[in-house]
């Protein structure tokens, strides 16, 4: 039997409570369910630079320890409340190629983008409980009054012109009262 180490990534949200599993499996548009579930929908971005991947992202996105991509975090809003925070990682070189709009998106969403151009695909999910050592963690809980133990997160590829952008979504506890409201 293969022991996944605890940095691992895995195919399903086996341990995940329901009503975030709900979401975690939801495989359209995070951006239009979101709309749907709330009155008032917004993208705030809080970090977008050149920067080191997080080490549990080098191998999938096939960069070398110390190569800088552009890294891009949000946070989604339904009502004035952060439910989503949103990390992606593209190679710097992509910028030039399949990937040269997304370093001007602003608040707009990624999702919108990736969602309208029927060229891009999308690998399956991964899925990971994050607790407070990993660095995405620590960034989608400044917004948070309230700590908590972890948070889940799914995270995927899509690919233009053989070119890879990782999309990573960690569920807010806010999420929770959405899906109560359905």
């Amino acid at each position: 039997m293969k022991i996944n180490p605890p940095s691992a990534w895995h195919p399903a949200p086996v341990c995940a409570p329901v009503d975030i599993r709900w979401w975690l499996r939801h495989r359209d548009s995070l951006t239009r369910l979101l709309q749907a579930h709330s009155d008032h929908f917004r993208v705030e971005p809080v970090f977008q630079a050149l920067a080191a991947a997080c080490i549990d992202e080098l191998a999938i996105m096939n960069l070398r320890w110390g190569v800088r991509a552009l890294v891009r975090e949000v946070y989604l809003h339904c009502d004035d409340v952060p439910v989503v925070f949103a990390h992606s990682v593209v190679k710097s070189a992509h910028l030039q190629g399949a990937w040269r709009g997304l370093g001007r998106l602003g608040n707009q969403s990624l999702g919108t983008m990736l969602f309208t151009n029927p060229l891009i695909q999308r690998t399956s999910f991964e899925y990971k409980q994050l607790k407070s050592h990993h660095p995405l963690f620590e960034r989608a809980c400044e917004q948070l009054s309230d700590r908590p133990m972890s948070l889940w997160a799914r995270r995927s590829l899509f690919t233009l012109q053989d070119q890879p952008l990782l999309v990573t979504e960690v569920f807010l506890p806010a999420i929770r009262k959405l899906r109560a409201a359905e």
